[in-house]
């Protein structure tokens, strides 16, 4: 037996599942290739004298800043943006 109040609730389920655009899987992963080659094009033409500024995440989910000197091989770890950008033009215009 179906009760009205579920019969409602899959009616408009259904109708926002049409509704939803679905990608085919071979454009998900032409698209995944695609993000691939553009990290490998950046990798292999990336100046390797220019500091490399990475953002990652805390189990909380704060974000962490990351940056690395490879001409002075100093490293710099913050959650602030601004002590990035001070932290870059103390030790990258140097």
């Amino acid at each position: 037996m179906v009760y009205p109040d579920n019969a409602r609730i899959r009616s408009r389920l259904e109708a926002v599942y049409q509704k939803s655009p679905s990608n085919p899987l071979h454009q998900r992963c032409a698209e995944f290739l695609r993000q691939i080659g553009l990290a490998i094009v950046h990798e292999l033409t990336r100046d390797r004298n220019e500091p490399r500024i990475s953002r990652y995440y805390d189990i909380e989910g704060n974000a962490l800043w990351h940056v690395y000197n490879p001409v002075t091989k100093t490293r710099f770890t913050t959650v602030s943006e601004l002590e990035v950008r001070a932290w870059l033009e103390r030790h990258h215009l140097d």
